[in-house]
């Protein structure tokens, strides 16, 4: 117990701390924190907090706009010569205060769809836009300055053919623009979208050599995003791969080796929701790190429709001998989706495949809820801070759901909830929580199962934003079994937490299945990982 009290001080102030990159020249320290925050995919992001040098920080930058350039092998990348222009232009107009025009909310918007095809607005502060008509006057009865963004159809690749209206307010008319959400603006939505369409080449290793000369035409600085390949959904890049999805739907039994999958529904600290997803192998599969270097899948909607194709290079973690995969989603919105998943080997031949329901209820900043129920006998610090919207990372804890939900009856069990702006004490500008602990048993012949009740207590929230006030908070305490007089005979059980908000009068309960074993207690040990 004590160990897991250090283990939640250090997730509470890792929150707030910054990756430490102490051989890295300023430069390079703040080159993430940078606009191109928004234009980085997840993996890259923790592949980028694992760079130690400033040679390691030229070879990921150069890959990362190789990655990018819709003319490989040609000494101009226009993508990056456009998207630095744009940062330009957003520095220069958009500031605010001491914040960069670049890393606002109209710099962001910027970013991802490109200039606009006018700019209404009312009362003052409208910017001409680079690519844009201008801006034109609009009467209206809002007390704060507002510009609307007008995208028709077919001026932003990220839209295609839909047309859309962004909304910039200036509440309190000292030039902080701030995005109004809704109407169809969902930012986690459009970085996903834009993501799918910019990342052209996914799966290069290294940066082709310029074998064309620069011609004037090459020089020319096109628009911010290049033309759309795909409709943003991801695509299959191997047919064999594809086809083993499409062969496992109506498959009546697995020849593959299967897997767990563990999903929650969590909100980052920058307020956007997401939904981390985890591949979970155990090590009666027989499988090593090393023989998986793809992970592959669908997820369609309730109608069947796909809403993600997933064909990415998988790079696979060991927790206590298993094996896991995790990433995060950010475009499931609420609903009932259906997930075939899978991993492949080196000649592409898939070795694990699984098939499961999940279940979006849809979280959102503005909204008081609760997340599911995590459970996990692996909780452990990393070398570097999580970037925001990680999957089950938070600072520089790594939280590693027990996929199977099989733990030993000697085992430390963590339980993680996410409470999503909770009521505020205004004495303490902090969460009033209180928790109730139940470990129900099924029981067996008809006979009730034991059950551990623990009496309501306090709780500790932790503010994931990395401070006090409205927003996302953790809770997060353990459950060492292993200091039970008497083990708990080896059966099925319920964990189920009942969670108080004390100032909004409301509450929660969530519960999730688990099976007790006899054994000895998990090893606590760092998980590693295996590049690829």
């Amino acid at each position: 117990m004590k160990a897991m009290k250090r283990i939640v001080i250090v997730c509470a102030v890792a929150i707030v701390a910054s990756s430490a990159f102490a051989q890295l020249s300023a430069e390079n320290r703040e080159w993430a924190k940078s606009a191109v925050q928004y234009i980085m995919t997840p993996q890259e992001q923790q592949a980028w907090n694992q760079v130690k040098t400033d040679a390691e920080a030229k070879a990921f930058q150069d890959l990362f706009w190789a990655r990018r350039d819709p003319s490989a092998g040609t000494p101009v990348n226009e993508y990056r010569a456009a998207f630095e222009q744009m940062a330009a232009y957003a520095d220069e107009h958009f500031g605010e205060g001491r914040r960069k025009g670049s890393l606002t909310d109209r710099g962001r918007v910027l970013f991802l769809l490109g200039p606009p095809s006018h700019v209404e607005r009312s009362g003052a502060g409208a910017v001409a836009m680079p690519g844009a008509a201008g801006s034109a006057a609009v009467t209206s009865d809002q007390p704060a300055p507002t510009q609307v963004w007008v995208y028709e159809a077919g001026k932003s690749p990220v839209l295609g053919d839909t047309p859309l209206r962004v909304t910039f307010t200036d509440q309190f008319s000292n030039n902080t623009w701030s995005l109004q959400r809704g109407g169809g603006v969902d930012l986690a939505d459009l970085t996903h979208r834009n993501l799918a369409i910019t990342v052209i080449n996914p799966n290069l290793t290294e940066v082709p050599r310029a074998t064309v000369p620069m011609t004037e035409h090459q020089a020319a600085l096109p628009s911010l995003a290049p033309t759309p390949a795909a409709a943003g959904i991801g695509a299959y890049k191997t047919e064999s791969l594809k086809n083993a999805v499409e062969s496992f739907k109506t498959a009546k039994s697995n020849r593959y080796k299967t897997a767990d999958v563990t999903y929650t529904e969590l909100v980052s600290p920058l307020g956007e929701p997401f939904v981390p997803l985890q591949l979970y192998v155990p090590k009666s599969a027989g499988l090593t790190a090393e023989q998986v270097t793809t992970f592959f899948g669908t997820i369609e909607d309730a109608s069947g429709n796909p809403v993600n194709i997933f064909e990415e290079p998988a790079t696979l973690s060991t927790s206590n001998g298993d094996l896991y995969f995790d990433k995060s989603l950010t475009n499931l919105k609420a609903g009932t989706y259906r997930a075939i998943l899978g991993l492949s080997d080196q000649a592409g031949a898939p070795v694990v495949m699984t098939s499961t329901a999940l279940e979006i209820k849809g979280l959102s900043k503005d909204e008081t809820s609760i997340s599911r129920l995590v459970l996990a006998s692996d909780v452990h610090q990393t070398d570097t801070a999580a970037v925001a919207g990680a999957p089950y990372a938070f600072g520089r804890v790594k939280i590693v759901p027990k996929g199977d939900h099989v733990f030993s009856n000697k085992d430390e069990i963590t339980y993680f909830i996410e409470v999503v702006n909770p009521g505020i004490d205004e004495a303490t500008n902090s969460p009033k929580l209180q928790v109730k602990l139940e470990l129900v048993g099924t029981g067996t012949k008809g006979k009730p199962g034991r059950t551990i009740s623990a009496p309501i207590s306090d709780a500790t929230p932790l503010p994931l934003t990395g401070a006090p006030g409205a927003g996302q908070y953790a809770i997060m305490a353990s459950i060492p079994l292993g200091d039970m007089k008497t083990p708990l005979p080896p059966a099925d059980y319920t964990m189920r937490v009942k969670v108080f908000d004390q100032v909004k009068k409301q509450s929660w309960t969530v519960e999730q299945p688990l099976k007790l074993v006899n054994g000895p207690a998990t090893a606590p040990a760092a998980a590693t990982t295996t590049s690829k």
